[in-house]
Order: C-alpha cells, then structure tokens, then sequence
C-alpha cells in the first residue's frame, strides 16, 4: 500500500474491536432472496465476505472494495478477522427454525441434561477457517457460544440471542450451563 493511501483513512475499512459496536445477524439480499449471514453497524446491514486470519490482509481486502466502490467494515473475532460488504437493499432475515419452549412460557430455549440427548463435536462455519466446538442434537450443529455459572445467566443471554433470531440450545454440565447457538450452514470436521 503506497503512502499516500495508507494517510488517507477515509479510504481504509472501519475496524470494529468490539461486538458491541455491531450486532450479528442474517440478512435477505433483495436482487437475488439469499440469505446470508451478515451484521448491522451504524444503522446499516453489511453481509459476509471474507474470513482471514490477519488484520493487515482483512484491511487490503477492505480497501480493494473500497476502491471499487463498495463500503466494507472489518470486525475481530477469536480466530481472526472478518470483512463485510454494505448492503444498501438487503433486509433483516426472519429465524429460520421455530425454537422450542421451555417450562417458562415467554422464554425460548431447550435445557439438555442428559449426554445421551446429544453428540458432542467438531464443526467448521463458512466465515471462520478454523474448528469449533459444538453439539449435533436432532440432526442439527450447534456451535459452543459461551459456558455459564447459572441457568438465570443463560436465560438471560439467550432471550437476546433469540431475540436476534438464532436459535438456541443449552447443556447443564457439571461445570455450568454451556449455551449453544444453531449453525445451519456448518459441517462436521471431526
């Protein structure tokens, strides 16, 4: 990258470090009804691109689209680093799976207790290049999204989640309560 674009910030990819400055979610492209993962940011939707494991290839990646015109944004996950691309037309996607619900009426989720339920494993998710830990449970892929101390933390994380649309699962385990989001887009890597 020459000088002179590298000063001009105006012309680089926002990086955003934190997932509190973007919310995930699907989205429907409205010239061709796909639906793709995607994130809202400053009001606007901006679907998935590339996974790459370094910032400074996420950032070139950025600004190549940039310069052809397109608005892109770079945010920081775990393994690496993700660029999206704005979507002017594209509109919030519904949940795809209606979720199950619990003993409480207004809360959306399934509590596993028994290992017998489900199949622990290994899944590979399009925007990552790595394996994540995850569960198969009635013939879905359910990715580990974090382990709790008690079930009214994961209620509480997992009415947001839902309300996001991702549909969700969680194991009771001897060290907590491991929340699971659904990947339907996964595969098996073990």
């Amino acid at each position: 990258m020459t000088e002179a674009r590298s000063q001009n910030s105006s012309d680089m990819p926002h990086v955003l470090e934190s997932r509190d400055r973007y919310r995930p979610c699907h989205v429907v492209l409205s010239d061709t009804g796909e639906r793709m993962p995607a994130i809202q940011f400053d009001g606007n939707y901006y679907s998935f691109f590339r996974s790459v494991a370094e910032k400074q290839r996420a950032l070139e990646l950025g600004y190549k689209l940039q310069s052809r015109g397109h608005s892109a944004v770079v945010t920081k996950t775990p393994k690496g680093f993700v660029v999206w691309v704005f979507e002017a037309t594209a509109i919030l996607a519904k949940p795809r799976a209606n979720v199950t619900k619990s003993a409480k009426p207004d809360t959306p989720y399934r509590i596993l207790t028994s290992p017998s339920d489900y199949q622990p494993c290994q899944i590979m998710v399009p925007d990552l290049d790595k394996r994540l830990s995850a569960v198969q449970y009635n013939s879905k892929l359910y990715s580990l999204f974090k382990t709790v101390d008690t079930l009214q933390q994961a209620s509480q994380i997992i009415k947001r989640l839902s309300y996001r649309g991702d549909e969700t699962i969680i194991l009771q385990t001897k060290d907590g309560f491991s929340l699971f989001i659904l990947e339907p887009e996964a595969v098996r890597a073990d």
